[in-house]
């Protein structure tokens, strides 16, 4: 039977019932009692294809069913899971079903290792965008059978960035679309294992400007350590995260889709074999950030038992923009919104917007961090204090902590900063040198300010916006640049270092994002700046360590001994230093110039191995967006692979990375909680 004639007998069903209801006494609103979900399925039952299933009775009133209170056994889940068809070869008949506050919907189940079985529920829609600039409101209830088989489209981003750009090892999509808030749940098999298992809602990474939840396939982190993975969709870039400073545009919508995942999760969790008591959230670089901010504001209070931030944390210099207000001017600006007073320039911006007009998607990435780039801010609303008052205080006493840094964080920074330098075309034809490069001349024989590198290549007028001593230094820059459009094709060592040393870079950097240390620039130099003449390579390595110390290494230390400082702290700390080197080549412009250094592992490192991607050979279902034949992966790294989900999932689960005895016989080390007393 159709899907379409199966919705068609469930919605005439639920319409002949909604004819029959009371009135509260207490109130003039009419609440129906809608059928049971037993008398839905019993109709449903004649059709062998379907499960009969014994389920729960719903109450609910005109706007919104409220699940958080039925008891769900595990009777009722297996039913639903449709396991007693799994000896059946029809794949039609081992669909696994899902109720929810949202609708009901049929997922997709794919066989793993060991007669084990991984349920997917893909692209359910959690919320609802009722304008842009505008908070997200709870979906309503869908009372037709849905599809949970797709992913749903990302949110608005650049279009140029994401064409067939990779997040690490992950291939972005090219869908998009303005509704666009969904999720995707990754379920392992309920037959084994912990009855109600834990949660990890992850949250992407990308600047918040570029991502979606499909990105990540959770199925094999799921399967092997035995949990639910969920990830999700929010709003990017301005539709997201665009602020005036003020109440006209609170800014932080990105932050309140992300909230809205959490409460459709903590309400629908037990309906799904999840347990609302042990919801994680884990996120990766701006995804860190965001999972970082989330428990701190007033409206999460008691949801999030764990957090894990991957590269980043809520005190990095690009987790909060501190001067909105920046924002706002340059897209007037640049967007001709300069109007004779401050309400027409604001009707101008949303207008803009709400057409999707403008190059409201440009991907920013510069030397500058944060000032005019759309970041969360501090609001009085979602967020009412500073990250490190919010820290040390009530709100996280309680919530377990594990967080890390790869050993070379700023390398793929690097290359969008310095990369030019050091591409060489004819030695990196295979590797995604080529690509950028291609782009850089795109935009240099369009005069556009371009996206790499945007602090080098830039237009007359961007130039004239710079603050320079005097004249002379604005001709010498002008002519560096020129001298560096020329010749950057025609790869020659001594140009590179010439050029690298005239535009002093390590300066350059500290003034653009950290002025208040400019008085200590030659302390720094001495520690980030190689004193040789003629070694690119240490240059190089310095400039990565400059970059990766204060855009991530330095806050995720400051954030753990925040954190430590806590009286009476009944929650964990634990930290990494990921150092894995893959056995294949990382794909990077500095790709000739990494052979000669010991260890560089940059930004995306641990991704791969966290999410299970070396054990997903033979598995073509599974992450899918990834061409694991390209990367090779060992023995050897598959079983890195399931030993770093283990850490991952015994804290997920516990608290605790160890709480595993497999975990510390395997490895013959045990991850020591973070001290300020005693490093990992």
């Amino acid at each position: 039977m159709s899907d379409e004639i199966i919705s068609f007998i469930l919605y005439f069903f639920i319409l002949r019932f909604q004819s029959h209801f009371t009135y509260s006494s207490s109130s003039s609103s009419p609440i129906i009692l809608y059928p049971s979900f037993e008398s839905i399925v019993n109709q449903l039952s004649f059709n062998s294809t379907l499960p009969l299933c014994t389920l729960l009775t719903c109450q609910k009133t005109k706007t919104q069913a409220n699940f958080s209170t039925i008891n769900v056994t595990d009777e009722d889940l297996f039913k639903l899971a449709s396991y007693d068809k799994i000896s059946q070869k029809k794949s039609s008949l081992q669909r696994p079903f899902l109720i929810t506050s949202t609708g009901i919907y049929y997922g997709k189940r794919i066989k793993y290792r060991n007669n084990r079985y991984i349920d997917q529920f893909l692209g359910i829609y959690y919320a609802e965008i009722p304008r842009s600039l505008k908070k997200p409101i709870k979906k309503r209830f869908n009372y037709s059978l849905q599809s949970a088989i797709k992913y749903g489209p990302y949110c608005m981003q650049s279009l140029l960035m994401t064409e067939n750009l990779s997040y690490g090892s992950f291939v972005m999509q090219n869908n998009f679309n303005d509704n666009c808030l969904s999720l995707n749940i990754y379920r392992a098999d309920l037959r084994y294992g912990e009855k109600r298992k834990a949660i990890m809602l992850f949250s992407h990474g990308g600047s918040n400007q570029i991502g979606g939840g499909s990105l990540f396939d959770g199925s094999i982190l799921a399967i092997e350590g035995d949990i639910i993975v969920v990830t999700m969709n929010f709003r990017l870039n301005y539709h997201g995260f665009l602020s005036s400073g003020d109440d006209r545009i609170k800014g932080n919508f990105g932050l309140w889709d992300q909230l809205l995942a959490v409460e459709w999760i903590y309400e629908n969790a037990h309906l799904f074999g999840g347990d609302p008591e042990r919801i994680v959230l884990a996120g990766h670089s701006a995804g860190a950030g965001n999972v970082m901010l989330i428990p701190a504001s007033r409206y999460c209070r008691g949801m999030i038992k764990r957090i894990i931030s991957q590269s980043g944390t809520g005190l990095a210099p690009w987790s909060i923009n501190h001067q909105p207000r920046k924002l706002i001017e340059r897209l007037s600006h640049e967007f001709n919104c300069e109007q004779s007073n401050e309400t027409e320039m604001f009707q101008c911006i949303l207008k803009l917007l709400q057409e999707n007009k403008g190059d409201f998607y440009r991907l920013h990435l510069s030397l500058s961090i944060a000032d005019d780039n759309p970041y969360p801010v501090i609001d009085n609303d979602f967020l009412n204090d500073t990250i490190e008052n919010i820290i040390q205080s009530d709100v996280y006493r309680n919530i377990d902590l594990l967080t890390g840094v790869t050993l070379n964080e700023g390398l793929y920074f690097a290359e969008y900063h310095i990369g030019h330098f050091y591409s060489d075309l004819n030695n990196q034809s295979t590797s995604i040198g080529k690509r950028l490069q291609t782009r850089q001349k795109r935009f240099i024989h369009r005069n556009s300010t371009g996206i790499i590198p945007p602090d080098i290549i830039k237009t007359q007028d961007n130039l004239n916006d710079e603050i320079y001593d005097d004249d002379d230094d604005i001709e010498e820059i002008k002519s560096h640049r020129k001298t560096h459009v020329e010749q950057v094709w025609n790869y020659d060592p001594h140009i590179v270092l010439e050029q690298f040393s005239k535009l002093d870079y390590v300066e350059r950097y500290i003034n653009a994002n950290f002025q208040f240390a400019t008085c200590y620039i030659d302390e720094i130099k001495k520690r980030y700046e190689y004193p040789g003449k003629d070694n690119i390579t240490m240059r190089l390595k310095l400039y990565i360590d400059l970059v990766s110390d204060l855009m991530f290494n330095f806050h995720m230390v400051h954030c753990l001994n925040l954190r430590s400082q806590v009286s009476n702290q009944t929650s964990s700390n634990y930290a990494y230093i990921y150092s894995h080197r893959p056995t294949f080549k990382a794909r990077s412009l500095f790709r000739d110039h990494l052979k000669t250094l010991p260890h560089v592992i940059g930004h995306f490192a641990e991704l791969d191995y966290v999410f299970g991607v070396p054990l997903a050979r033979g598995h073509r279902q599974i992450h899918r967006n990834v061409n694991t034949s390209y990367y090779n992966y060992s023995n050897d790294e598959e079983n890195f692979s399931r030993q770093l989900i283990r850490y991952w999932t015994n804290f997920i689960k516990t608290g605790n990375p160890n709480n595993d005895s497999s975990s510390i016989r395997n490895s013959n080390i045990e991850w020591k909680s973070y001290t300020t007393n005693e490093h990992n």
